[in-house]
């Protein structure tokens, strides 16, 4: 919870430290001698320092005497040092968060000490207010009201005035000292502190820097907010809405004139009869500063008017923003994001209720958070969705979201008609686009979560659209911020936000065509998964399986598609080998491939949905559910399983905690010479590893360790390397330890690159070996995976918590009982039962209370953490 309290504030900075860090070689002693005068004036007036930032501190007070008394000592004292530092002071309800102080008191101190200068000392209105009205003999002028960047309100500041301190002072630097027409604004800004920070620095060292991005992500108030804050280095800063131009391809040089002549009447230079050469004339000499906003229906002529400005007048800077770049030499772009909805779009968000009238909490965070993913951290959508929390309530807003265009409808009365309303920022971006373009933007709405090249050239042939031109397409929509591109991975992936792809999806369906892009979204996803069962476990299969990892949510839109369309030749496709790995863990996936067995009734596309339908129901409570699709599966293959029957049944059995019989299973499977070889090498690896692990059984251990070793070194397919790998060293653990850890060694560095259940799964069954050998290496090992754990992923995230309680249970450590009863009344109950530790668990369950999964995670990695228990050290842990 946030504690409120009302505070003074102050605020400090040196003024010009960063040239005098430059030429100054005792300028970390001056600086160190200024820090100790300010925490002495601070402590001797009973303050509190709350923060340093830069070459400043910042410190809160209960009173404003007292305040203002700390600041007159920093002045007085700061002379020895040769350092001009200047202050800021102002009170206000400040919010108190886990030791931090948060606010807008806060933003607004700091703001108030920018515009001062070294040696001054500036306090607010309300600040001194309360001074006059307290017992304080100190003297204050009355410097006028002032415009500060990013607060909509001014503010009238105050100067103190004391006999010691110099009292004669340039003007404030304030918004109104420096000739701009830079629009006020009645809100705040929040958030992109960083963004704000590289922005200024890179239009004082570069002359032409574009913002691009989506509509509605900021563009305009980001430039405006980084031209007010680099308004002292420039001898005028103009802002020039672009988009009131037009942009006749037939009339280019008319169209680069009408721009010259907006900016030009901006700026009050005289248009005469030719504007580009008025500005070149106005502009040649001067540092100045133009913002053209909103380029993208003029980026041509923005782009040729940019070059001969710039080309002309050395000293002129351009900060452009638009849905596109201008695509000229020197350009700058900096792409700008939606706000990160845990951080900045919250913030936002909550800002904008209160202002609305809506009652937020703390309480109330974890909705909103929520509500901002869901607008993809897009402000103007924030904005307008804050603006309807008052009428809605958070919880109601929320589920209308579906319906975001209509819900968010009427936006702000006098903003431009394309941010009046969400659905007209994007139609904005929409009508900008040529027919071909629209038309393949609208069946990209088919793909969920994301799609990759290959994808899109799949769609585009239905639209008889060649493979270059798609690609052209693709780079255009990406260039006009309808597409966001992620270049982080080895293959490229596009998006659209979930906003942009619903606008998309509208005019698919007005149009006619939605279900011919779905059927198109479809066929393309069967390249990936119909793949033969014949060879059920090959690498093919495997890159398959991993590639549906990044395909989930398209997958899932396919078999839904499947259903509607009562395609059993499409269902069939869509549960191929490779969709079985997938679907391993993920039973929450049973409701999607549910309705394809009332579709698939013939044998062939019965047995691939009953395949999926048993995977998927791993991991349930219900056991015999999952062993009567095993059942069918069998059924359905007959003699033609090729391995996929008995993989089914083996999981089935280990679900059921039947370890000896899907032991046995898998050694049949693996000598079986009707299947390939890849499956059968699969099969070496599943029945060395459960045997030796699960079961303990000594029967055939050097033989089938020698067996894995062998398929370990020749297999081309990852997971049968990793899985005989691991069965090798647990066989192989008793008699030869040190080659035990080698193989783990190695199998744990091709974990990360297998399939997801697999990546979850298979550090346990290291982290237990580890436990046997070297239980300070295992408590390692698992700490690593519980501080990448994440809350709010699936169950599975929950398997390093398992890993560590069960490694405490052994070591004696007190945590275990409480993690392990807590364990075993959540949904990783399922899994326990699969692992052999229900027993285990439901043994802590009769003796311990249950804790929170908060509490749960702290407590296995404190215990992991600590060193009292000497147990860590030895390699017999029972």
């Amino acid at each position: 919870m946030r504690d409120t309290s009302t505070l003074t504030i102050l605020f400090s900075d040196i003024e010009g430290s960063t040239a005098k860090w430059e030429i100054s070689p005792a300028m970390l002693e001056r600086v160190e001698q200024h820090y100790a005068i300010l925490r002495a004036a601070v402590s001797a007036h009973r303050g509190e320092e709350f923060s340093t930032s830069g070459d400043g501190l910042a410190a809160s007070f209960s009173s404003v005497a007292a305040t203002v008394g700390a600041a007159i000592q920093i002045q007085r004292d700061m002379a020895a040092t040769g350092l001009s530092v200047r202050i800021g002071v102002h009170t206000g309800e400040v919010q108190r968060a886990g030791g931090e102080l948060l606010g807008r008191t806060l933003n607004r101190a700091a703001r108030m000490t920018s515009v001062g200068h070294g040696g001054q000392i500036l306090v607010s209105d309300i600040s001194a207010t309360l001074l006059r009205s307290s017992s304080s003999s100190v003297r204050m002028v009355d410097l006028g009201s002032h415009r500060l960047r990013d607060l909509a309100d001014p503010e009238r500041i105050w100067q103190v005035v004391d006999p010691e301190l110099r009292s004669a002072f340039p003007p404030l630097r304030g918004l109104d000292t420096f000739t701009n027409n830079l629009p006020s604004r009645r809100s705040s800004f929040v958030g992109r502190d960083a963004e704000l920070r590289e922005i200024v620095e890179l239009i004082t060292r570069r002359r032409i820097v574009t913002l691009t991005g989506p509509g509605g992500v900021g563009k305009t108030r980001l430039s405006v907010q980084a031209a007010a804050d680099a308004l002292s280095r420039f001898d005028a800063v103009w802002f020039v809405e672009a988009d009131s131009t037009i942009d006749d391809p037939a009339h280019r040089d008319r169209a680069v004139d009408e721009l010259a002549r907006a900016i030009a009447v901006v700026a009050r230079v005289d248009p005469e009869h030719d504007a580009l050469r008025a500005l070149t004339k106005a502009f040649r000499s001067r540092p100045v500063l133009v913002v053209l906003d909103n380029c993208e229906q003029v980026v041509v002529a923005a782009a040729q008017l940019a070059e001969r400005l710039t080309d002309a007048c050395p000293e002129l800077h351009l900060l452009v923003s638009s849905r596109e770049s201008l695509g000229i030499e020197g350009e700058r772009v900096v792409r700008v994001r939606p706000l990160d909805p845990l951080l900045g779009a919250v913030e936002l968000f909550a800002q904008r209720a209160t202002e609305a009238g809506a009652t937020i909490d703390d309480a109330s965070r974890p909705t909103i958070a929520r509500i901002c993913e869901t607008l993809d951290g897009l402000p103007l959508a924030i904005e307008l969705a804050a603006a309807r929390a008052p009428a809605f309530g958070l919880d109601e807003l929320l589920g209308a979201l579906d319906d975001r265009f209509d819900v968010l409808a009427g936006g702000r009365r006098r903003a431009p008609d394309r941010h009046r309303a969400l659905r007209a920022t994007v139609d904005w971006s929409y009508r900008l686009l040529d027919a071909q373009e629209r038309r393949l933007f609208e069946w990209l709405a088919a793909f969920r979560g994301g799609f990759e090249l290959d994808g899109v050239v799949a769609i585009g042939r239905p639209l008889a659209v060649t493979s270059a031109e798609t690609q052209r397409q693709v780079a255009s929509l990406v260039s006009k911020s309808l597409l966001e591109v992620d270049q982080s991975r080895p293959v490229a992936r596009y998006r659209m936000l979930e906003t942009v792809r619903v606008f998309a999806e509208e005019m698919l369906d007005l149009h006619g065509e939605s279900m011919a892009a779905a059927k198109a979204q479809a066929e393309w996803m069967c390249q990936v998964t119909d793949l033969s069962y014949d060879d059920p476990c090959n690498a093919a299969v495997e890159a398959a399986a991993i590639r549906l990892e990044r395909e989930a949510d398209n997958w899932r839109q396919a078999m839904l598609t499947a259903a509607e369309l009562a395609d059993p030749e499409l269902g069939r496709r869509l549960c191929g080998p490779a969709t079985s790995f997938f679907l391993l863990g993920r039973h929450d996936m049973r409701d999607v491939v549910a309705p394809l067995l009332d579709v698939c009734l013939d044998p062939v596309a019965r047995r691939a949905v009953a395949s999926a339908m048993a995977v998927a129901a791993t991991g349930s409570t219900d056991v015999a559910e999952i062993r009567r699709w095993s059942d069918e599966v069998t059924r359905c293959f007959g003699e033609q399983s090729k391995g996929a029957a008995e993989l089914v049944t083996w999981v089935a059995l280990t679900s059921a905690g039947q370890f000896e019989a899907s032991v046995d299973v898998c050694l049949r499977a693996a000598d079986d010479v009707g299947f390939t070889q890849d499956t059968r090498d699969l099969f070496v690896g599943i029945a060395v590893t459960d045997r030796f692990s699960l079961t303990d059984s000594e029967d055939r251990r050097v033989e089938l360790a020698d067996r894995a070793a062998e398929v370990a070194g020749r297999s081309t397919t990852r997971l049968q390397r990793v899985t005989c790998l691991l069965g090798a060293a647990w066989a192989l653990l008793p008699d030869e330890p040190r080659r035990s850890l080698d193989f783990v060694r190695r199998a744990t560095e091709d974990i990360p690159l297998l399939p997801a259940f697999l990546q979850r799964t298979l550090p346990g069954n290291v982290s237990r070996l580890l436990a046997i050998v070297d239980p300070r290496l295992a408590a390692s090992e698992i700490i690593a995976r519980l501080e990448a754990h994440d809350d709010s992923g699936p169950t599975m995230d929950f398997l390093p918590v398992v890993h560590g309680a069960v490694l405490l249970h052994r070591v004696g450590h007190p945590a275990a009982g409480p993690a392990l009863a807590t364990l075993a009344a959540s949904t990783m109950a399922p899994y326990l039962l699969m692992m052999g530790l229900d027993t285990l668990a439901g043994e802590a369950a009769r003796v311990h209370r249950t804790v929170s999964l908060e509490e749960l995670v702290t407590s296995v990695h404190r215990g992991l953490s600590s060193d009292e228990y000497d147990l860590w050290n030895r390699g017999d842990t029972g």
